[in-house]
């Protein structure tokens, strides 16, 4: 296409804060698992933004690529959508025709400015300390009146289970104290709609989703046991849990009958402003 990015060469992971590492051995299984969950509510947030043929688009710490593909497809030939992230491993077979990977840290790295109609990133801010000059770097790429959509986690809802369970609440308290303990704020879903307004946005809106899953006897809850599969060595080493603790919370998870409501995703987005825009109440462009 037309304009295109060009992927950066080289095979190595960029260097990064991030907390969850791409080269963890089952971490597509993880992220896809995630995919599952979110991507539909994802997609459709976005048409309701406009997203239509020939839209530019860009998606930041775009993981295993299953939004870029679902917007490439939805933008068509005559559209585009470039997608980043530090670790491309996943990505790369996707670069051709109206998509364009690139390996970058967004935390160092400058974006293309005033170029994209819709800026997306998912799960990304609340992993990186400069959350908030990656989140003015998105609004500056996007043109004068383009979104930028931002989905993020609060952990406020991690803990509701049933029946109650405390292995449950002990296991999920030790991820957010370790995460916290790190550049990762389990928190930052909440802090979304005032980050836009500080970002210089219009018309922001915000919803926010908890997911309720069960526990299965054959599969468990792949989504938390392999977060939890992943943090465990680091959880251990800072006497947050015991093994006794990860293997009862694997049991727990393939019971059959034990329900839980995962973190709320919160999903803002906001219009960057055009010169002619005055003064006015924010509206919800989705309702």
């Amino acid at each position: 296409m037309n304009g295109r990015t060009p992927a950066i060469t080289g095979t190595e992971p960029l260097r990064t804060s991030y907390v969850l590492d791409n080269a963890w051995h089952a971490e597509r299984e993880r992220l896809g698992s995630i995919t599952e969950l979110y991507d539909a509510g994802t997609l459709e947030l976005s048409k309701r933004l406009g997203l239509t043929t020939g839209w530019r688009c860009l998606d930041l710490g775009a993981g295993t690529g299953s939004i870029v593909e679902l917007y490439a497809d939805r933008v068509g030939p005559t559209g585009e959508v470039l997608a980043i992230d530090a670790d491309t491993r996943f990505l790369d077979p996707l670069d051709g025709g109206n998509i364009s990977v690139r390996r970058s840290d967004v935390t160092v790295d400058p974006l293309p400015a005033d170029h994209f109609d819709l800026v997306h990133a998912r799960l990304l801010l609340e992993s990186v300390r400069t959350r908030d000059d990656v989140l003015q770097a998105m609004t500056t790429a996007v043109r004068p009146g383009g979104w930028v959509l931002v989905e993020d986690l609060d952990w406020s809802t991690a803990s509701v289970i049933d029946p109650p369970a405390e292995v449950h609440q002990r296991v999920v308290r030790a991820c957010e104290t370790f995460f916290s303990n790190r550049s990762y704020d389990p928190y930052y879903g909440r802090k979304l709609p005032r980050a836009f307004q500080a970002a210089g946005l219009v018309d922001i809106g915000t919803q926010a989703v908890s997911i309720q899953v069960q526990s299965d006897p054959e599969h468990g809850l792949r989504t938390w046991e392999l977060l939890v599969d992943q943090l465990g060595p680091g959880m251990l080493a800072d006497g947050l849990v015991t093994q006794a603790d990860i293997d009862a919370f694997h049991q727990l998870w393939h019971d059959g009958t034990t329900v839980c409501f995962g973190p709320l995703l919160v999903s803002t987005w906001g219009r960057r402003p055009v010169l002619d825009d005055v003064a006015r109440p924010d509206r919800d462009p989705t309702g």
